[in-house]
């Protein structure tokens, strides 16, 4: 069974492209082993917060690998979409809601996952088995780690397989122009397994998923206090705007969080409502917490930057004109969703394959039929670049305006 495809290698660049350079401001690999061979079997698991988003986000970022990827099933309906996740090696799972006729089809995708790992190849999955916004970790399913030993047992507990568990942190789940961190564990081997298996099957399968729950919830942000969830989040990113490694501001804050939370009570309840009152002061100005963590700068270094976003103002101007069409419509498009989860991914996939692609294809023969061939490329080059700085520069201005509120 080939797990590599050329095909699959060029999508995955261009997609990456947008994803990573676009959609993003910036994201973040920590920690992924590079010392594993690309043919030693290996099972990804990580948390599920941003429906198909977590999942590019991993099968876009684990270097020459190429992995298959279990999704749910309601996704693959429309046969673009279908036709274009299929292309990058997702695979269907369905659930009780999709009826039990469809259910009956997890076997085949279950035994294709067992082939997949039987031949080295790399999969990857949400343990939780469904998605959800807050962040918090939700209990785990055991079907991963019976697909898990469904292999090795086929090869006497010689196969090699590893599990590596990620932990998935955006600074924003719907937004653009936020911050991505894939944070790697360490990989271990499930033949460590293998003979507590053959004895008690049951209670190996819930250790080895308690193993990964315990690693995945050291590697994100965990906020087991969901009556202040958005309080909590809120500390979190103020700590954040003040610079340093993001995820490690974001566990050590965390830490510190949980312990005041369990040994001095009174505190943690007084910096939750400090953190609520800030809120109350700040969102309806539109100040996010990264700026409030940021601090004001002094005037003289505001003035400047203000002056230096309106001389530039121009190029972001020509930036907008060019590229505000194919930038909108997927906005547009997706309003009208009923998870607005789903938005982010589906914004992607138009911007990158749809809206830009023949807005751009269209500007530029406009531009052909009317100017010479110099002229023509020298458009043709402006206009992703004048897209991606007026976007910067949009995000700089919505900064540089909430420090002048504080």
């Amino acid at each position: 069974m080939s797990h590599r495809s050329f095909f699959y290698s060029l999508l995955r660049a261009y997609v990456r492209f947008w994803h990573n350079r676009i959609f993003y401001r910036k994201v973040e690999i920590k920690n992924f082993p590079k010392n594993l061979s690309t043919d030693t079997p290996l099972l990804i698991v990580t948390n599920h917060q941003n429906t198909l988003m977590d999942a590019l986000a991993v099968v876009l970022n684990v270097g020459k690998r190429q992995p298959y990827f279990l999704t749910r099933a309601d996704i693959f309906k429309k046969d673009f979409v279908r036709k274009l996740l299929m292309s990058l090696k997702m695979l269907p799972v369905y659930r009780l809601r999709d009826g039990m006729d469809e259910m009956k089809q997890n076997d085949d995708i279950f035994n294709t996952c067992v082939k997949i790992l039987s031949t080295g190849g790399t999969l990857a999955a949400f343990p939780e088995g469904n998605h959800g916004v807050q962040y918090h970790l939700r209990s785990f399913k055991k079907g991963l780690a019976r697909i898990a030993f469904q292999a090795e047992t086929e090869h006497d507990g010689q196969l090699n397989l590893q599990i590596l568990p990620c932990g998935l942190y955006y600074t924003h789940c719907q937004k653009m122009g936020e911050r991505l961190v894939l944070n790697f564990g360490e990989p271990f081997k499930l033949s460590e397994y293998q003979n507590a298996y053959q004895e008690t099957q049951p209670r190996t399968l819930t250790q080895v998923t308690r193993r990964m729950y315990d690693s995945i919830q050291a590697l994100m942000l965990h906020i087991d206090d969901l009556p202040h969830h958005d309080d909590y989040k809120w500390l979190i990113d103020v700590a954040s705007g003040k610079g340093g490694d993001l995820m490690n501001t974001v566990l050590s804050t965390r830490k510190e969080l949980d312990e005041l939370r369990k040994n001095t009570p009174e505190k943690y309840t007084g910096q939750i409502q400090a953190a609520h009152q800030q809120r109350l002061l700040m969102e309806p100005k539109s100040i996010s917490p990264f700026t409030v963590g940021k601090g004001k700068p002094a005037i003289f270094v505001l003035v400047l930057k203000t002056l230096l976003l309106l001389i530039s103002s121009p190029v972001a101007l020509y930036g907008v004109i060019n590229n505000g069409l194919p930038y909108a419509l997927p906005f547009l498009m997706t309003r009208k969703l009923k998870d607005p989860q789903f938005s982010s991914a589906f914004r992607i996939v138009l911007f990158a394959l749809v809206t830009f692609p023949i807005f751009y294809l269209i500007q530029i023969s406009i531009v052909g039929i009317f100017t010479d061939a110099q002229t023509t490329l020298l458009y043709a080059l402006s206009l992703p670049i004048s897209g991606y700085l007026s976007h910067h520069w949009a995000r700089k201005w919505s900064e540089t305006m909430q420090q002048w509120q504080l």
